[in-house]
């Protein structure tokens, strides 16, 4: 898997994030009370033009990534929200 850094975020997803700002933020926001820690993931598919967003908490998270990959992520972002993107190969980390 392909970690880009956010610069190469591409265009299509980049506009889906500012066009449903408000909406995503609340549905991070409602996953964070009810869980504690989390983070928000999204599964795209451009030539299906489609975006499957959800809130992953903490055990379903260490499915995916390693325990300190976790911790490391969360140190690192601070009080910032932690949007995960996976598009096609490549995995995206977007800090709000």
């Amino acid at each position: 898997m392909n970690v880009q850094n956010i610069n190469s975020l591409p265009d299509f997803i980049d506009k889906f994030i500012k066009f449903n700002h408000d909406k995503l933020i609340e549905i991070y926001d409602e996953g964070i009370k009810i869980h504690k820690e989390g983070l928000l993931y999204f599964q795209c598919d451009k030539e299906k033009n489609n975006v499957d967003v959800f809130f992953l908490y903490r055990e379903k998270i260490i499915d995916m990534i390693s325990e300190e990959s976790w911790e490391m992520l969360k140190k690192d972002a601070g009080d910032k929200k932690i949007f995960l993107i996976k598009e096609a190969s490549n995995m995206f980390i977007l800090k709000i």
